[in-house]
């Protein structure tokens, strides 16, 4: 009877070994529409705090210095979330007056994804109407992935400084729904 308990525990403890490495193995990539986005520390994923959002991250800067800025992912579905010009004229009018804001696209293969990076004071609050709390010196780093299953979207907002400081591990975040 005891080896029999033995075996079930040592089996319990092995599938639930398993199971836990299969759910680590989960927590290094997420997908949204066609894409798989892959992540790593300092990127720590979040529990989503909107249904419009289909991931949310933060950048964990070690330096205590800067403050950890989030990243967010939104899709809205096929023929959803508006043009690639739309978005980008609605981002920079979240800054006051006219930002200093550079469009760029890059391909990543045979796709081509716009880039958005704006400076000025970013008008903080509910994305349409209410109360805007105005923050000097923020950046914007966004990205859309265009889809025939409709585009994904990720921008992040923080202080100048902190988002500049991580600015290559967001264009390799985006870059990473193209890695094989």
């Amino acid at each position: 009877m005891k080896k029999t308990i033995s075996l079930l525990a040592l089996a319990a403890i092995a599938i639930s070994a398993s199971f836990s490495i299969g759910q680590d193995e989960q927590k290094d990539s997420i997908k949204v529409s066609e894409f798989t986005f892959k992540f790593a520390k300092p990127w720590i994923r979040q529990q989503v705090s909107s249904p419009m959002r289909a991931g949310q991250f933060t950048y964990d800067h070690e330096d205590e210095e800067l403050k950890d800025v989030d990243l967010i992912l939104y899709y809205f579905g096929q023929g959803q979330g508006g043009g690639i010009q739309a978005n980008i004229d609605r981002w920079v009018g979240q800054f006051e007056g006219t930002p200093d804001s550079k469009q760029e696209v890059k391909k990543h293969g045979d796709r081509e994804v716009t880039y958005l990076v704006a400076k000025g004071t970013y008008l903080d609050g509910p994305p349409f109407g209410g109360n805007k709390t105005p923050r000097p010196d923020y950046t914007m780093l966004a990205a859309i992935l265009p889809s025939e299953q409709g585009a994904v979207f990720l921008k992040l907002t923080g202080p100048s400084k902190s988002v500049e400081a991580m600015q290559e591990a967001f264009d390799a975040f985006a870059a990473s729904a193209f890695e094989e």
